[in-house]
């Protein structure tokens, strides 16, 4: 697997070049939620429709969360673009042996409270609009092996052009309470719920 390669000067260009990326090509970022820092190590799960997620996130971090960033991303990926292992990605590679190597760097991320770790959890880049978003295995992995407590944050992105040349983003937010987690399909099922709720506010 490919590990992320944090440095000074590698985060320091990432923070400027994806604030500086993301106000240009969007007419506005809007953020909706109510999400604290508990001050627990932080795993977040978004929904993955573009280009700009992982950047979209990064941003969201350093202005609520400013943790270590860290993203999985698909291997064949990571490898087209190695710089990005200084913002934090790692690889995996689905459906090989070694993926549950990837899936235990995942877990000690996750034991440091001055990190986080944002997983798209469909494994691959879907359609905006799709509707009923089902879930790779390895969220479960996680949640079942963790040894520590964890902060659970779920993020919804949209955009809508109307009459601009630019889209405007909304970033949704909210935190996601583990002790009531009893499965993968819980977990799901309750952001697929998250996800229908942010695209009914986006509409009004």
């Amino acid at each position: 697997m490919i590990k992320a390669n944090h440095t000074f000067w590698g985060g320091l260009f990432f923070r400027y070049y994806t604030a500086i990326r993301l106000r240009r090509h969007f007419r506005f970022i809007r953020f909706e939620g109510d999400v604290k820092d508990n001050g627990l190590p932080i795993l977040m799960i978004a929904n993955h429709f573009s280009w700009w997620d992982g950047f979209i996130q990064l941003y969201t971090n350093e202005r609520f969360f400013k943790r270590r960033f860290f993203v999985m991303m698909l291997e064949q990926q990571l490898k087209k673009h190695p710089i990005l292992t200084y913002a934090g990605a790692f690889s995996i590679r689905k459906n090989a042996r070694n993926v549950v190597e990837s899936l235990d760097y995942a877990l000690q991320v996750l034991t440091s409270n001055q990190q986080l770790l944002l997983l798209f959890p469909q494994g691959e880049i879907k359609s905006l609009y799709t509707s009923d978003i089902r879930f790779e295995r390895g969220l479960e992995y996680l949640l079942r092996k963790r040894m520590n407590e964890i902060q659970l944050v779920f993020n919804v992105n949209l955009i809508d052009y109307f009459s601009d040349n630019k889209p405007g983003l909304t970033v949704y937010l909210k935190e996601f309470p583990l002790r009531d987690i009893t499965s993968l399909e819980r977990i799901e099922d309750e952001f697929n719920l998250f996800a229908a709720a942010c695209k009914l506010k986006q509409r009004e």
